[in-house]
């Protein structure tokens, strides 16, 4: 049976195409996906050094960064996951340093394709680049892989995006996804907001641009949704 691809092997595997390389335009392109791949899953891991209780100046320390840098840096993952205004948070909720890191992936993606707001599309990628061993595999088991998931992404539809706050960064869409993954985590002991809860909220609705991305790749999101 074959392994699944999280961050970690795909990391492996960048690396592996970059040194065996006989063309060195090919190696350079490795390397350039395998940086970009680097930051991702440092971000993982420094939420989770901070999810844990570490401070930013012990997270910084082991980069090699400044605190303030750190600081800089991670803080926007807390304010990329938090519930629009009017939503009801019950106590003890937090979002998982992955989820956290997903949305942050989101946003730049959402900024790389040129788009003015972060929709469920970019949610998608940012869960693919975010390598959750359960979300992001059970995304590629069904043919899905960062690459054709980015030349594939279908935008929001444009009624969506005139809904809601017209200075938001993220669409009204992706806003009622995060409410929704806020609402599923409410129900759960743990009180957990996981990767899972965003990638199964985010296909929830076959017009949002997540399902309409796995629509152009000939994916089903009910399959997705149940292999989660």
């Amino acid at each position: 049976m074959e392994r699944p691809v999280d961050l970690p092997s795909r990391l492996v595997e960048l690396l592996e195409h970059a040194v065996r390389a006989s063309d060195p335009e090919v190696a350079l392109h490795s390397l350039s996906a395998l940086r970009r791949e680097l930051d991702a899953f440092e971000r993982v891991q420094a939420w989770r050094a901070l999810d844990a209780g570490s401070s930013y100046g012990a997270v910084a320390r082991a980069l090699g960064i400044s605190r303030q840098a750190a600081h800089r840096r991670y803080r926007d993952l807390a304010a990329a996951t938090e519930p629009p205004p009017g939503a009801r948070e019950p106590a003890r909720l937090r979002v998982a340093p992955e989820a956290r890191a997903a949305v942050q992936l989101a946003s730049e993606e959402a900024a790389a394709l040129g788009a003015t707001r972060m929709g469920s599309e970019h949610l998608l990628l940012g869960i693919l680049r975010a390598g959750d061993p359960v979300a992001a595999a059970a995304l590629r088991s069904a043919g899905v892989t960062l690459e054709n998931a980015r030349m594939a992404a279908q935008p929001t539809l444009a009624g969506e995006e005139d809904v809601g706050d017209r200075a938001s960064k993220v669409t009204a869409y992706a806003r009622r996804v995060f409410t929704d993954a806020l609402r599923e985590a409410a129900a759960s002991p743990a009180h957990v907001i996981g990767v899972g809860d965003l990638l199964r909220s985010a296909l929830s609705d076959p017009a949002g641009g997540a399902c309409r991305t796995l629509e152009a790749l000939g994916v089903e999101a009910s399959a997705v949704r149940a292999a989660l």
